[in-house]
C-alpha cells in the first residue's frame, strides 16, 4: 500500500481531503495535528501545518522524519498572479520558488497524474511555477511585482515542505486552488484570523468591522471565493483518490 503525506495549512483546506478518507484517526506529533486514514490503495497522513513558512517547516520536520513515504503533497489555497486565474481554478506547480529564489522541481509523472485527476473532475487547471512567500501579498501591486519571478500563483507553505521532501529523496507535488484573483486587494485584518488554523476570532472581527465598515463587502466576497475553492478541492481529491 502506498503511503502519502498531504500538508495543508488551515482546517478548511484539510476538510476536502478528510471527506474522502476512511478509518480516520487523529493524533498530535511534536505539537502538529495530523490525521491518518486510508483510501483506495493508499495510506494517507494529512498534516495541518498552520499558516506560514515557519509553521510549515516545523510540521515537515515532525512528519518527514517518519520513514516510508512514497509521495509528499502540498495543498490548500493560493493567490493568483495571472489575471486569467479565477477562484476555484487549480494550479499544479511545476516548481516551488522560495523567497530566496531556490527552485524545487515537482515530480513530472506525479504532476501529470494530478492534472489528469483535475480534468476528470471537470476543473480548470493550469501548470506553472508557484511562489512561496513569507508574507501575505495583500495589494494588487505586490502581486504584480511577485509575478516578475515567473510564478503564476503564490502561497506561504510549499518551500519548506518541498525542501524536506528533496532532502529525504521523496517525490513531491503541489496542487493549489485559487482563492483570490490577481486583481483582489486583501484587507489587513491583524489578529482576526488565527494563523494556526484559519478560524475567525469573533470579537476581533467585530472590532475590525467597527473601525473598517467598508470592509464587509470585501469579506463577504472572500467568503464566496473560499466556498468555490473548497468545493474545487473536494472534487479534485475525490477524483484523485478514486484513481
Amino acid at each position: 500500500m502506498e503511503r502519502i503525506a498531504i500538508f495543508a495549512a488551515l482546517q478548511w483546506e484539510c476538510r476536502p481531503v478528510l471527506r474522502h478518507l476512511r478509518r480516520v484517526t487523529r493524533e498530535r506529533r511534536a505539537g502538529v495535528a495530523l490525521w491518518r486514514g486510508t483510501t483506495t490503495g493508499c495510506e494517507v497522513w494529512l498534516v495541518k501545518t498552520g499558516m506560514g513558512i515557519g509553521r510549515a517547516a516545523a510540521a515537515a520536520r515532525a512528519v518527514q522524519a517518519t520513514p516510508g513515504f512514497d509521495l509528499i503533497v502540498s495543498t490548500g489555497c493560493a493567490g493568483a498572479l495571472l489575471p486569467e486565474l479565477m477562484p476555484g481554478d487549480l494550479v499544479v506547480a511545476s516548481a516551488i520558488i522560495s523567497a530566496g529564489n531556490e527552485h524545487f522541481e515537482t515530480h513530472a509523472t506525479r504532476r501529470a497524474q494530478l492534472r489528469q485527476a483535475a480534468q476528470r473532475a471537470a476543473l480548470r487547471v493550469s501548470d506553472g511555477p508557484v511562489l512561496c512567500s513569507p508574507q501575505v501579498l495583500a495589494t494588487v501591486a505586490e502581486k504584480r511585482a511577485a509575478a516578475a519571478c515567473g510564478a503564476i500563483a503564490v502561497e506561504m507553505e510549499g518551500a519548506p515542505i518541498a525542501a524536506g521532501a528533496a532532502q529525504a529523496g521523496i517525490p513531491f507535488v503541489s496542487v493549489r486552488v485559487i482563492l483570490d484573483t490577481a486583481a483582489t486587494a486583501l484587507p489587513h485584518m491583524g489578529t482576526v484570523v488565527d494563523p494556526r488554523d484559519g478560524t475567525l476570532n469573533p470579537l476581533a472581527l467585530a472590532s475590525y468591522l467597527a473601525t473598517h465598515p467598508g470592509a464587509l463587502p470585501v469579506l463577504l466576497s472572500l467568503q464566496r471565493m473560499r466556498q468555490a475553492a473548497q468545493a474545487s478541492l473536494e472534487r479534485f481529491f475525490g477524483a484523485w483518490f478514486a484513481a
